[in-house]
């Protein structure tokens, strides 16, 4: 491993998507954590720097699926997990031979989502054709594939019709004070319209009761937030069950 990451020694923390309607469980997302408590961002901008990107996002997914499916109980029913990917990685020639021969990545594919980052220093990526036949190979292995923070930069949209995700993640924004502000009721409005026959829409940044009660009114689905709860260590989110 690289020395940079053995010194940081980074870890998962899930934070659960919620069935807005019932109260139940969709899925969890893995968010990493480092031992010397630097932020997620601040640490993928160091690996970056340092060329080690690569390796860092896939030891973080590693972590996470081993982490998680080694203690979930729910077999075909377990709550899905979304691990985060840059378009970086997705591109690079090793990570379909990566994600494709760990046995618990064999075990799990169907339940495994796979959240492409956006990101200013990637931008150009998604330009380039072959993303999408990584993208189209990942979902014949049984992969699903999230797009994250839609709705924070005009091309969000193009990349809906283009890549056809399986779950649109609406950027936070657009959860927080929800409630209050009628041109975002309007759009989340039509993006529950959009995705409700093919796709399924989560909201994220729920924070509030009262921008939960919009979320509800307005169709979303699912939702995720500090609301509906906090990123934890696996053991404390199962505990609140």
């Amino acid at each position: 491993m690289n020395v940079v990451l053995e010194k940081e020694a980074p870890f998962p923390v899930f934070q659960p998507l919620v069935h807005l309607t019932t109260g139940q469980f969709f899925g969890y997302e893995a968010l990493l954590r480092s031992a010397t408590h630097r932020t997620p961002e601040a640490l993928f901008r160091k690996a970056r720097a340092e060329g080690s990107l690569y390796e860092l996002d896939t030891l973080s997914m590693k972590k996470a699926i081993e982490s998680y499916f080694t203690r979930v109980t729910f077999l075909d029913h377990a709550p899905l997990l979304f691990v985060n990917v840059f378009p970086s990685t997705l591109l690079n020639p090793a990570f379909l031979s990566f994600i494709t021969e760990g046995c618990l990545f064999r075990l799990w594919s169907g339940r495994i989502v796979l959240e492409i980052n956006e990101t200013n220093e990637e931008d150009k990526m998604w330009e380039i054709r072959v993303l999408g036949q990584k993208i189209r190979e990942l979902r014949q292995h049984g992969f699903l594939i999230a797009l994250d923070d839609v709705g924070s930069g005009a091309a969000s949209l193009k990349k809906i019709v283009e890549y056809e995700p399986d779950i649109v993640k609406l950027d936070r924004y657009f959860g927080k004070q929800l409630s209050s502000i009628p041109n975002k009721q309007k759009l989340v409005s039509l993006f529950v319209q959009y995705c409700q026959d093919h796709t399924q829409l989560v909201l994220e940044g729920i924070e509030e009761p009262e921008d939960l009660a919009v979320a509800l009114a307005l169709g979303v689905p699912v939702g995720q937030g500090f609301l509906l709860g906090h990123p934890e260590p696996l053991q404390a989110t199962q505990q609140r069950r």
